[in-house]
């Protein structure tokens, strides 16, 4: 499976490990179930150090326009992208935080040590509660 999304209530994070073979609608469905989970203030990790392939400029734009319909307007919680020391995905992370900074603040994660820094700083911080089932 090219995602695995891993939803932890108690740290309000939600990790997503993507591996080879993904497609954008991959992405696409990660959107959708946690907008349908009502966890958008969750924390949000999306861990690409096993991708190879970068996504285009195109598939971005799609992404973050997805997002952001997808989000109807309310607040998201915070967004690390984790891609190790990887320049052609360092540039469309880039291109990714350009693309939603009016909605969220994302944050490109080259190292052991940011990764650690950005979930000391997100996980477990309460911002929503829990939907309730």
């Amino acid at each position: 499976m090219p995602t695995a999304y891993e939803r932890d209530d108690r740290r309000q994070l939600i990790t997503v490990t993507v591996t080879e073979p993904y497609s954008v609608d991959d992405i696409f469905g990660v959107i959708d179930r946690q907008a349908a989970e009502d966890t958008w203030g969750y924390a949000m990790l999306y861990d690409l150090r096993a991708v190879t392939q970068a996504p285009t400029e195109a598939d971005l734009s799609r992404i973050a326009a997805r997002f952001m319909v997808a989000g109807g307007g309310r607040a998201p919680g915070p967004v690390g992208i984790s891609i190790g020391v990887r320049p052609a995905l360092f540039r469309l992370g880039l291109l990714c935080a350009e693309l939603t900074k009016e909605l969220l603040t994302v944050e490109m994660l080259l190292t052991a040590r940011q990764f650690a820094d950005w979930l000391a700083r997100n996980a477990g911080v309460r911002r929503v509660p829990p939907k309730q089932p």
